[in-house]
């Protein structure tokens, strides 16, 4: 091809005009990427309580709470977590019952749903915890106020941890 054939083709392309997508096809991707990037809070609480579910089953087989062991026989991890005193030990249970269920949430959930967790985490995370706890009231667990307290605070503090943990771990972040 000449450049005089290629100079011609290039005028005609730039006289030709561009011609945009269709608008219904444009207006579908921008709100596929919207509902992306902008995930429900709703559907993505439901799937860390799914996750929390399946995690739950796991550590309660590691670490009972409240006298509640789903397998297996012995005091597993709270053996250990005694040695920090009643109160330690429900702080770091709680922190070890919660933690795990969002530390695996970091890794199954896209990073724009452990965003949207993050925006919300105190709604969220405290809804996960206070549900967590509800259970063991409805399955009679040995459930004491001050030492309740005691979970719920190492609860809180082990999912937000870990929340944080997770976000700067996969996005690299060192501000928050």
């Amino acid at each position: 091809m000449s450049s005089d054939e290629i100079d011609k083709e290039f005028q005609e392309f730039l006289i030709g005009g561009s011609a945009g997508p269709n608008a219904a096809v444009e207006a579908r991707i921008f709100s596929k990427v919207r509902r992306d990037l902008n995930p429900n809070a709703v559907l993505v609480f439901s799937k860390l309580l799914g996750i929390h579910f399946a995690t739950a089953l796991l550590t309660l087989s590691i670490c009972p709470q409240f006298g509640f062991r789903l397998f297996g026989e012995g005091m597993g991890l709270m053996h250990y977590f005694m040695s920090l005193g009643e109160y330690g030990c429900l702080i770091a249970c709680g922190a070890f019952f919660t933690g795990m269920s969002v530390l695996t949430a970091g890794v199954f959930l896209r990073g724009e749903e452990l965003r949207k967790i993050r925006q919300n985490r105190w709604l969220e995370l405290g809804t996960l915890v206070l549900l967590s706890l509800g259970f063991f009231v409805m399955i009679d667990a040995q459930v004491i106020f001050g030492l309740t307290i005691a979970w719920f605070v190492g609860a809180m503090a082990g999912s937000l941890g870990a929340l944080e943990l997770t976000w700067r771990f996969r996005f690299n972040r060192i501000s928050v």
